[in-house]
């Protein structure tokens, strides 16, 4: 199987450094007493700035925000088995210029320190779909709720179930609560497949 992988918020948990980045920004930058949303997971919904302010903050921190999320319990040892297992590792995220200055280096470095094995690296657009499309991918796993909702048109999408996707529902969505359950959901997906 062609398997899509996100990466923030999937592979990694990135929300907890996020916020704190995002708190030192409002507080040393932004300076309007605004609260953090406790439902917000990136930096345009943790708190009411404008457009500039987000891109501001977004350039000048999204990368090193990335680069200091720490990886999820399993999904390096899960991602590597499926890929021993012969499925071809999609790693997929939404990472652009100008929020990053280097996208696909930035992605490749922290892949290459945090030993994340896969087949093909898919940066440097904010759209998945025609990624998705593109590279044939069978499966994607997802955390963002607008992600998760354009592709599950088209394709089953594996959910990592967090505070801000719970409302993802539909056929083709399919909720992990960690990276054992993804396993064993591409396992039963593959297995449909098959018998197709």
């Amino acid at each position: 199987m062609n398997i899509g992988i996100d990466i923030d918020n999937t592979i990694t948990d990135t929300t907890p450094i996020l916020k704190e980045y995002c708190k030192k920004y409002n507080d040393t930058v932004v300076k309007r007493n605004l609260q953090m949303h406790e439902d917000g997971f990136a930096s345009y919904n943790l708190y009411d700035w404008t457009p500039e302010e987000n891109m501001d903050f977004c350039i000048k921190y999204l990368e090193k925000v990335v680069l200091q999320a720490q990886v999820k319990e399993n999904a390096k040892e899960i991602i590597r088995k499926l890929k021993k297992e012969g499925h071809k590792i999609h790693i997929i995220s939404s990472r652009a210029v100008p929020m990053f200055k280097t996208p696909y280096e930035t992605t490749e470095k922290f892949l290459r320190e945090h030993e994340i094995v896969y087949d093909k690296l898919l940066v440097g657009k904010i759209e998945k779909k025609p990624s998705c499309i593109e590279n044939k991918l069978d499966v994607l796993i997802e955390d963002d709720p607008q992600y998760v909702n354009e592709m599950s048109e088209f394709m089953p999408v594996i959910i990592l179930d967090t505070y801000y996707n719970k409302q993802c529902t539909g056929n083709n969505i399919i909720r992990a609560f960690d990276w054992e359950e993804v396993y064993s959901n591409i396992k039963m997906l593959e297995k449909n497949l098959s018998s197709n």
